[in-house]
């Protein structure tokens, strides 16, 4: 829920003019707070207590201290933690969660945040000790941004709030060559815009008022161990998880695709309800990014549960990828921007708020093809060799067995079967299109084991990405997203397991299968193909819109500043004769050249 805005100076203005440009996260009610020091802004979206008593910025004081809160987010134990305080002396005049941080905060400080279950963005202003905090939840479900430019720090949900003061508005260039060599977008801690930085995940970070100084702090990693967990466990850890997400004084849907991860989700919902639940998928006319066919099997043995379907298509997303740019503030790289747009603006479209997902059961419990070479090799390193004979075999047999078998060659420093060195695509990459920008060397090698995996996955790479664009589409529709599989303590449980579990006879998230079976049909349950939302937006570049919007642009490029306008428009030509063409580059272009036209961004890097 919400948005929050801040800067360390006063002007009622310009705090208003953030809250507005994030208008979206919030569209219930606003809040502004300013004093000498402190300018604080709040965009609500009513989900918890929808009495003017939730109102934010939001005041506690108790014993002569004082503390005041912009709070974007859900703190799913918050009645549990209220009773704690309550036994504490603490008082209530809400029903919200909002003021029970407040409490935890003057009861325990910045350590308040390990009493904390949910998701979050916070900023606590403390007149008394001069500082404000930042705090971002533990799997960085909720963004958070600053830029802190000498005395001056600023900060906000979203960039464009911050692009309401006077900041140079100029691209980073290592963010724009890691997205033109390599597709990275969104979610690492440098934007795509120089100087504006997000917080880490499961960080806090305190601003002195006095020096104008930013200190940062990891509070959290997961707790690690090799123990046995039985399904009944797992499926009992992530029953609670839901159940938990279910709270909320408005109705709570789910994003239902056919795969096992939101299927689970809806299923343990039916559990732990009584009532009808409505659900969202896509369909497509075009028979690709249709969910319908093996969701009907689901239905079946659910029939509470109320379908409904966004349509995506080539028309839909000519209409609104500049919408979904805006409300990216960066480029996307991929499809998955695009069909979350639709799942959330469908669910608007039916007046719900609140939106349970399948979000971050890949990264937690390793269900990529990647994740299989990497688990064989651990094996061998450990030389666990039946087992690694039989996950081999079960390989061969696999839908991916190519990719995985590639993968493996890699990991062993094997020819990968006709794949080019990285180092020769980048080079080639950069010949073809005039690439201005060097291409940024790749991290070290991953050492460690198939937990450390995991947590650059969770912590890292993987998830970071999918968790933006999954708070940006659905906040841009004013919807709130919520990731069952993102409980702490779920994800504890998960890392204190066994890791040989995670993937047996070639099936890859294993415990989460042992645990659904009986609740998941099993044409879900136990389909080795990985499908997801999807839409061919690769292709949609055909369309007619499209082509003279790029023959109107790259005639005076803003990109002409990092790669070649002539050369991108030879390679488009051959895209549209149909004679291949690196489709990505042209998508990526493409999409840059729109970011930096929306935002007037300088890319001369």
């Amino acid at each position: 829920m919400c948005g929050i805005a801040g800067f360390n100076w006063p002007d009622e203005a310009l705090i208003a003019s953030m809250t507005e440009a994030i208008r979206h996260r919030g569209p219930d009610d606003e809040g502004q707070f300013v004093d000498a020091e402190l300018s604080l802004g709040h965009r609500r979206l009513s989900i918890l207590d929808l009495s003017a008593l939730g109102r934010q910025p939001m005041e506690y004081e108790r014993a002569g201290r004082r503390a005041i809160i912009s709070f974007n987010g859900e703190i799913y134990n918050f009645r549990a933690l209220r009773e704690k305080l309550e036994h504490k002396g603490y008082r209530f005049r809400s029903h919200t969660d909002t003021e029970v941080i407040l409490a935890a905060y003057l009861e325990w400080g910045s350590d308040c945040v390990a009493e904390l279950n949910g998701m979050w963005a916070f900023a606590i202003y403390d007149p008394v000790a001069k500082t404000v905090l930042l705090s971002r939840d533990r799997f960085g479900e909720k963004p958070l941004y600053y830029r802190h430019d000498g005395g001056r720090f600023v900060f906000a949900s979203e960039i464009k709030a911050i692009l309401a003061h006077p900041v140079p508005r100029r691209a980073d260039p290592v963010v724009v060559s890691e997205y033109l060599y390599r597709g990275a977008a969104n979610g690492s801690l440098a934007s795509f815009f120089a100087g504006i930085r997000m917080l880490p995940p499961a960080h806090n970070a305190v601003f002195d008022l006095r020096k104008k100084s930013l200190a940062l702090r990891e509070y959290y990693r997961p707790t690690r161990g090799r123990r046995a967990v039985s399904a009944e466990e797992f499926r009992d850890a992530l029953r609670k998880s839901v159940e938990s997400r279910l709270v909320a004084d408005v109705p709570v849907s789910i994003s239902l695709s056919s795969g096992i991860d939101s299927t689970s989700v809806a299923a343990l919902t039916a559990q732990v309800t009584d009532s009808g639940v409505k659900a969202f998928t896509t369909a497509s006319g075009e028979e690709v990014g249709d969910e319908t066919a093996l969701l009907s099997h689901f239905l079946q043995r659910y029939p509470r549960f109320e379908l409904e379907k966004s349509h995506i298509s080539e028309s839909r997303f000519c209409d609104h990828y500049r919408d979904i740019l805006y409300h990216m503030d960066e480029p996307f790289a991929r499809q998955s921007a695009y069909v979350r747009w639709e799942i959330a603006n469908l669910t608007a479209l039916h007046g719900r708020k609140v939106l349970l997902n399948g979000e971050g059961a890949d990264e937690l419990l390793g269900g990529y093809a990647a994740f299989a070479p990497v688990f064989m090799v651990d094996l061998l390193k450990r030389l666990r060799l039946v087992r690694f004979a039989t996950e081999l075999a079960a390989t061969l047999r696999h839908p991916e067995r190519r990719k995985i078998l590639a993968g493996l060659r890699r990991a062993l420093g094997l020819p990968a079967g006709g794949g080019t060195a990285e180092s020769a695509t980048l080079r080639g990459l950069r010949g073809k299109f005039g690439i201005r920008l060097d291409p940024v060397a790749a991290g070290p090698p991953r050492g460690g084991d198939l937990k450390d995996y995991l947590f650059e996955l969770v912590h890292d790479y993987s998830l970071p990405r999918l968790l933006v664009c999954n708070d940006k589409m659905t906040m841009a529709n004013s919807v709130e997203g919520r990731a069952p599989f993102l409980d702490h303590e779920l994800v504890d449980l998960v890392f204190s397991m066994d890791a040989d579990e995670l993937m047996v006879r070639g099936w890859r998230k294993f415990p989460l299968r042992r645990a659904m079976q009986g609740l998941v049909p099993d044409e879900i349950l136990f389909r080795k193909s990985k499908d997801a939302f999807h839409a061919p937006i690769f292709e949609y570049l055909r369309n007619g819109g499209i082509r003279r919007r790029i023959e109107t642009v790259f005639a005076d490029a803003r990109t002409a500043a990092v790669f070649s306008p002539q050369a991108y428009l030879a390679e488009y030509r051959r895209f549209l004769d149909r004679k291949g063409a690196d489709r990505a580059f042209l998508l990526h272009g493409f999409l840059l050249e729109e970011w930096a036209r929306i935002f007037e961004v300088d890319l001369a890097c």
